[in-house]
């Protein structure tokens, strides 16, 4: 499942578009943005800020769709989620192979890396796998963006909370860096695995379930990390005791704050022969199915412990992240605001959970939004939750308020939502019109 293999079944099945020579300041993403749910991209020559060309190809847009995440794994998507729904009880440790990756002599701001849109502060690497050993001995693998620094130098944004904040905030209590390795243009099963929310579990062993095969894996040279050995480019550092300002940023929800945020001092750049640098656009369809796919198994196994489940979709509608759309095989008016309870447990970003029949394709927006207004009740069929936090990104609970004369943004409690868009009452109301032969 090399990305490079992975691209070429994308152009087998006429799922990528090939252009030559484009900027990395914007030129490149907005290539991206035209094929947006569409197709992915292949770039042959970018040309960097200093108008050199670039020998490092770009490609983006490998998961734009559940068409060509499926084309670039050779499984259909039902299958493909069945695997990463079995991956974490079947798990395949990681094992030492051979890198495919050499050290090399260049800097980080010759790597073909992309500004996308304006307001942005810098460059951003955006598929970058942050890759660490925890104290368990499993390997921590999740997505963190990067803002390029003068150097060879980057910021990262760590959410407070998840694993790798906790991690880099024991090192720095005993005044240590934390060793870490950054694969970009990883394997589609890593890209997969690691977007994975799965925190206590090797992440690469997960990886190793998806594909079917264990992942192989090589150290770094002078730090104490590891990285897949199939992957493109190889960053090797340590994330250090000091802090930088990182954002804004475009998110799945809209524009991400500035923060004070950790700083990654990179030692080894790693390439393979003929590196690819993979981009993901910020706040496309690929940015929320990568979001998004991942936790739809997770959901569906939860739920389907109280109902009898026939399909689960994280909606365009939120974001790929904070709305999701299941249609069950109803038994009882009281399993809808059940099923909504066990999809919220288990995955907490989520705001809203809308339930749906089986004649429901949860896969078509516009059809699970019919269902909503054509057979919710309002006074009976929303189910509020107050004051449950919910995600970071969703910045609808902000206000300005006037307190003592003075304008300021304060949060309110967040919460969630459960819609009952099942049929209720005379079950021929809701007969789809049939044409006979």
């Amino acid at each position: 499942m090399e990305l490079r293999r992975a691209v070429n079944l994308l152009a087998s099945r006429g799922l990528l578009d090939t252009v030559d020579r484009r900027s990395v300041i914007y030129q490149i993403a907005r290539e991206l943005k035209i094929r947006d749910g569409k197709r992915a991209l292949l770039v042959k020559e970018p040309i960097l800020p200093s108008g050199e060309r670039s020998g490092i190809r770009v490609v983006g847009g490998i998961a734009t769709s559940r068409e060509t995440i499926s084309a670039a794994t050779g499984l259909p998507y039902s299958k493909l989620r069945e695997r990463m729904k079995e991956a974490i009880k079947n798990r395949v440790p990681p094992s030492r192979g051979s890198p495919l990756w050499k050290r090399a002599n260049l800097s980080l701001h010759e790597l073909p890396i992309l500004k996308h849109y304006q307001g942005e502060p810098g460059r951003y690497l955006t598929s970058s796998i942050v890759i660490f050993r925890d104290e368990s001995g499993n390997y921590s693998a999740s997505y963190h963006r990067m803002l390029l620094l003068p150097g060879n130098r980057v910021v990262l944004r760590a959410v407070e909370g998840r694993k790798l904040h906790r991690t880099i905030s024991k090192f720095r209590e005993i005044g240590e860096d934390l060793p870490v390795a950054v694969s970009i243009g990883s394997p589609v099963d890593v890209m997969l695995a690691s977007a994975m929310p799965a925190e206590g579990y090797d992440k690469l062993s997960i990886a190793g379930a998806i594909s079917g095969r264990s992942v192989p894996i090589s150290p770094c040279e002078d730090v104490d990390a590891w990285a897949p050995s199939e992957s493109e480019i190889v960053l090797c550092g340590r994330i250090t005791g000091k802090d930088e300002r990182e954002g804004p940023f475009y998110e799945i929800l809209g524009k991400d704050i500035v923060r004070r945020q950790p700083v990654m001092e990179v030692d080894e750049i790693h390439l393979r022969e003929g590196a690819i640098y993979q981009a993901i656009l910020p706040a496309s369809r690929e940015h929320e199915l990568l979001m998004g796919m991942p936790v739809e198994p997770l959901i569906m196994e939860r739920v389907s412990e109280v109902a009898d489940v026939v399909d689960v979709a994280m909606t365009p509608g939120g974001g790929g992240w904070i709305e999701v759309a299941i249609s069950i095989r109803k038994e009882n008016d009281d399993q809808p605001a059940l099923v909504g309870l066990m999809a919220i447990s288990a995955h907490k970003s989520l705001k809203k959970v809308i339930v749906v029949d089986e004649d429901v394709n949860v896969n078509d927006y516009v059809e699970v939004m019919k269902a909503v207004v054509q057979r919710a009740h309002l006074p009976d069929d929303y189910k509020f939750i107050s004051g449950v936090k919910g995600s970071s990104l969703d910045h609808s609970n902000l206000r300005y308020v006037q307190v003592d004369g003075e304008i300021r943004l304060i949060k309110l409690p967040q919460g969630k939502l459960i819609i009952d868009a099942t049929k209720k009452g005379p079950k021929e109301l809701f007969e789809p019109p049939v044409i006979p032969e």
